[in-house]
C-alpha cells in the first residue's frame, strides 16, 4: 500500500472535496501534472474533480522550485508519522497506488486571484505527504463555508472516458 502515488491520489481527492465550493464561487480548480504515465488511472479513478493538465517538461515544477527527494531522502518522509497516517487515511477511503513514475518531485498548490496577477496562497510540499489544508485555501480566496472532507462517492456506472492529446489530458 505505501507508494508515492497514493498520496498524491489522496490529496487529490481532499481536494476535489472543495470543486462544489469553488464552482459555486467562480473559482476555477486546476491540476498539474509532471508526467503521462499513470494519467488514464488518475482520471478513472476520479482522484481530482477539475481541469487536468501534463507539464512534459515540468517547467510550471522548475517555476516553482519544487522540492526534488532523491532515493534515500524521501524515505524518512513516507514512513515517518505524516506518512504513516496518510497511508492509513488513504486505505480507509479505499485508495491505492504503485511505484510507477517519478515520485520524488514534490508537488504543491498554488492559489492566485482571478487575473492570476497575484497569487493568494502558496504551498509547497516538503514531502510526499504534505498537503495544504482545504480551510486554508478557502480562507485564501475569501470564501467561507465547511470544511470539505470528501467528495461524495461516483456511482459505477459514472467512469468517464479519459481522451488525452499532447499537452492536455479532459474527461468527458
Amino acid at each position: 500500500m505505501t507508494a508515492h502515488n497514493v498520496f498524491c491520489r489522496l490529496g487529490a481527492k481532499d481536494l476535489s472535496a472543495l470543486h462544489p465550493q469553488l464552482k459555486e464561487n467562480g473559482v476555477r480548480l486546476v491540476g498539474v501534472g509532471l508526467e503521462e504515465l499513470g494519467v488514464e488511472e488518475f482520471v478513472e479513478g476520479q482522484y481530482f474533480s477539475g481541469d487536468l493538465f501534463i507539464d512534459l517538461k515540468q517547467e510550471s515544477y522548475k517555476e516553482m522550485n519544487m522540492k526534488r527527494h532523491s532515493y534515500f531522502s524521501i524515505w524518512p518522509s513516507v514512513f515517518g508519522k505524516k506518512g504513516r497516517d496518510a497511508t492509513s487515511r488513504a486505505k480507509t477511503m479505499s485508495i491505492s497506488g504503485n511505484l510507477k513514475g517519478d515520485g520524488f518531485l514534490m508537488g504543491g498548490t498554488i492559489v492566485v486571484n482571478k487575473g492570476g496577477t497575484e497569487t493568494l496562497l502558496q504551498f509547497k510540499q516538503d514531502g510526499p505527504a504534505d498537503h495544504v489544508e482545504n480551510s486554508a485555501i478557502l480562507k485564501a480566496l475569501g470564501i467561507s463555508g465547511g470544511d470539505a472532507a470528501s467528495p461524495p462517492p461516483a456511482a459505477d456506472g459514472d467512469k468517464p472516458k479519459v481522451t488525452c492529446t499532447e499537452d492536455v489530458c479532459t474527461r468527458s
